[in-house]
């Protein structure tokens, strides 16, 4: 839609005027042309106008002429054209050495030349290539409406680009997947060109989708790619949006009929594989259920489980792998085949949401396999057991499978209420809590580092830094109040399991601030 100074200057009507200065410039592009013959104020000029003046009232002015090159400067024009022989009769020196200081060309216009013939022979090319990119935009807009009407999606949209203009495009996601790419990559470019990336935003309703690059050699470059560019990105917001309309409706059936497993619906083997087949999801084999939660400050929560979904959706497009979703106020459930694949893909949502949002931790509990399908009710409930107790034995971007916690899933019949778990320590324990409290002595601790340390009392006294007949006193007070011998396996690991029970009592129902 613009020339620069360098094509300007070789138009016919332009031959007798001479580049004076700023030849670093040169490949500015005009804008427009304007005509100002006292130059007042030159923070009303705009960037890429083309400054045609006379000069007037410039000379004998010390102040203003040390100021005219740099003020035009700070606008970014595109050039400055000085008519000589009326109030000028030469470019100051001045200016000669500021423009090529500032690299904004100087042109001298000798006095024989009307102002009319400058601005006609700049303008009209100008105004035939605007009416020219204007069919050029209406042509590549038909064409690109035509690909994405083909059913062709984002691919089509990219791959109708790159034919356009030769380069070479990527289609990256708000997350940083790279969705579609087509086009030779700038490593597979040969000999020393240079390329040249142009990016843009897709966005649609203030939310942004991902991001359009278009490469291509610099010196290859047209104008008419900008437009191009633009137009493809418009079109691909316009995808993301019906994308998340078809995906709204397909969470919505896979969570009913999650809803509906998790509630216990009895359905029949023809149903099941009915619905199974509909939703793209394997019927057969073994299942497990993983419970997601996204622990965000000062983030909405739908906004958090939105970007863990599309997250999940990316991943398990690229591997190819179908699962079912239901979301609940404070978590999402995920039914997957109970195959390594599945498996791999939670390690890589983990690692993934962590690299995208550090100070938002997701925690992932994960259930035992299931076979049938409709045992998943049970499942649902082993990796919520799971998730709830991921604070105290495992981090981010670890999940928590259910047989591997710790001995903790033992207490999975009695974490649904406070009384039943405090039922398990509360008989063995008490005495022990009561007498630290009452002499100030720590033989709760000490009973915890004990079995931490197999029974080993160098190793117990160390950690608790005191001497081991110290040690020895208190764990005869220990067997005393609790009537447990802790050379007995069993009782130790009675008590054990009290410890358990109290550590995840105090996290799964904290005291009331």
């Amino acid at each position: 839609m613009s020339i620069t100074i360098r094509e300007a200057l070789q138009l016919p009507d332009m031959v007798q005027t001479k580049l004076i200065a700023g030849a670093g410039g040169l490949d500015h592009p005009i804008r427009w042309v304007t005509i100002v013959e006292v130059l007042e104020d030159p923070s009303r000029l705009q960037e890429g106008e083309f400054l045609i003046t006379t000069g007037f009232g410039l000379d004998g002015d010390s102040k203003r002429l040390a100021s005219f090159i740099p003020s035009l400067a700070r606008q970014k024009l595109s050039g400055v054209a000085i008519h000589t022989g009326f109030y000028l009769r030469e470019i100051p020196q001045e200016f000669i050495q500021q423009a090529d200081l500032y690299r904004l060309p100087l042109i001298e216009i000798p006095v024989e030349i009307n102002f009319s013939t400058i601005t006609k022979a700049i303008l009209q090319p100008i105004v035939n290539r605007q009416f020219e990119t204007l069919a050029y935009s209406q042509a590549i807009h038909n064409q690109m409406i035509e690909a994405a009407l083909s059913k062709g999606g984002l691919s089509a949209i990219i791959e109708e680009l790159a034919k356009l203009t030769g380069g070479a495009v990527i289609l990256v996601d708000a997350l940083g997947f790279e969705v579609v790419q087509h086009g030779p990559r700038t490593s597979e470019r040969t000999g020393e060109e240079k390329e040249r990336a142009h990016a843009v935003s897709i966005r649609a309703s203030r939310e942004h989708f991902g991001s359009l690059t278009l490469s291509k050699p610099k010196h290859l470059w047209k104008e008419l790619d900008d437009v191009a560019l633009q137009h493809a990105a418009t079109l691909c917001a316009l995808e993301y949006v019906k994308e998340r309309a078809v995906s709204a409706t397909e969470w919505r059936l896979k969570g009913d009929f999650v809803e509906e497993l998790l509630s216990g619906k009895e359905m029949n083997e023809t149903e099941l594989e009915s619905r199974c087949r509909m939703l793209g999801y394997p019927l057969q084999g073994r299942h497990f259920v993983a419970a997601v939660r996204v622990n965000g400050q000062d983030t909405d929560s739908s906004e958090l489980h939105q970007n863990a979904i599309t997250l999940m959706r990316r991943l398990c497009d690229r591997q190819k792998r179908s699962y079912l979703l239901r979301e609940r106020p404070h978590c999402l459930f995920f039914v997957l085949p109970d195959e390594r694949t599945s498996l791999l893909l939670l390690q890589q949502l983990a690692s993934r949401w962590e690299q995208l949002y550090p100070d938002q931790p997701m925690h992932i509990g994960v259930s035992n396999p299931c076979d049938p399908l409709p045992r998943v009710d049970r499942a649902a409930e082993e990796a919520m057991f799971a998730l709830q107790a991921y604070p105290f034995l495992a981090a981010p971007p670890d999940f928590l499978r259910y047989s591997e916690m710790r001995g903790y899933q033992f207490l999975f019949p009695y974490h649904r209420s406070q009384e039943s778990l405090m039922a398990l320590w509360r008989p063995l324990l008490d005495p022990l809590i009561r007498y630290d409290t009452k002499h100030n002595m720590q033989l709760l601790e000490t009973l915890d580092a004990y079995l931490r340390h197999n029974g080993n009392g160098l190793q117990t006294s160390q950690a608790l830094y005191i001497h081991r007949h110290t040690l020895k006193y208190r764990i005869t007070q220990i067997e005393e109040k609790t009537g447990c011998s802790l050379e007995d396996a069993h009782q130790r690991w009675q008590l054990h399991l009290a410890l358990m029970a109290r550590r995840l009592q105090q996290h799964l129902y904290p005291p009331a601030p």
